[in-house]
């Protein structure tokens, strides 16, 4: 655990069935980073954080300078929701981060899954509100606390970093709008059809591709539904050809045929 996180009175919630490690530290005599490979994969994450903001050389080594990094082991909680007022940013540099929270029954449900480069929380310290998800390594990542203490006064010279930094804010609050309406608009095969239109790489042929990353029942819950329906619905894709399937590894044969069902809106009244 960080001095900061430390100071800020922050307690491991009850953790998810099957993880084995309850709190954020560092990975037991592992050395720290090569100060010049972790400057260089902090700058960019920065860069990738705060796109499509083109932030100067200067700023981006001058913000990378804040702060400290962190190694965490799988399992480890890197923020925790609920607990106590944001003190600082937190931004992944590597490794897999689940943000979700436990349900009633102890279970882990994810919202979704960030990857190197994306904040883990970027909007809670700037309003002291406690952090609304709780962050969970999905296997041993590298993170970066930017407390504000040290920040604020950073922003306040460079107007760019504050507008990029805030940018990264509003545009995480579009998405979760976009995300709830969604759920109250699509039914589970335009969710899915989107999430795939979201996360797939497009080829030179015309397809897409896709490795999952994450156990389907994490998608599932990302996706509002149980992993049987998900597993269905993925089956029913490749049926209508638009989807081939390989373990985990998905390929959109169809694009246009995906982007016309995650267009497409449930008959039913929705009043």
């Amino acid at each position: 655990m960080t001095a900061a996180t430390q100071a800020s009175g922050l307690r491991p919630a009850p953790p998810p069935q099957g993880m084995r490690v309850p709190t954020l530290h560092r990975t037991a005599g592992a050395p720290a980073p090569a100060p010049n490979a972790y400057r260089a994969s902090l700058r960019a994450a920065l860069l990738h954080a705060c796109r499509p903001w083109a932030l100067d050389a200067w700023t981006v080594a001058a913000l990378a300078a804040l702060g400290q990094g962190q190694r965490c082991r799988e399992g480890a909680r890197i923020v925790v929701a609920g607990e106590a007022p944001a003190s600082s940013l937190w931004l992944l540099v590597s490794g897999r981060v689940s943000l979700g929270q436990l349900d009633g029954h102890a279970r882990w449900r994810q919202s979704r899954e960030l990857h190197a480069g994306d904040w883990i929380d970027a909007g809670s310290a700037w309003t002291g509100a406690s952090p609304a998800e709780t962050a969970l390594a999905l296997e041993p990542c590298l993170v970066h606390e930017f407390p504000m203490s040290a920040l604020l006064p950073l922003c306040a010279e460079h107007a760019d970093l504050t507008r990029a930094l805030l940018a990264c804010v509003a545009t995480r609050g579009r998405e979760a709008v976009l995300e709830r309406q969604a759920l109250m608009t699509q039914d589970i095969m335009g969710r899915l059809a989107s999430w795939l239109l979201q996360h797939a790489t497009p080829q030179a042929d015309g397809c897409a591709s896709l490795q999952l990353r994450q156990q389907k029942k994490d998608l599932a819950s990302e996706l509002g539904v149980t992993p049987e329906t998900l597993s269905r619905s993925l089956r029913q894709l490749q049926q209508q050809g638009l989807l081939d399937m390989k373990g985990y590894r998905l390929s959109v044969t169809d694009l246009p045929g995906l982007q016309q069902l995650a267009e497409r809106r449930p008959t039913r009244d929705l009043r």
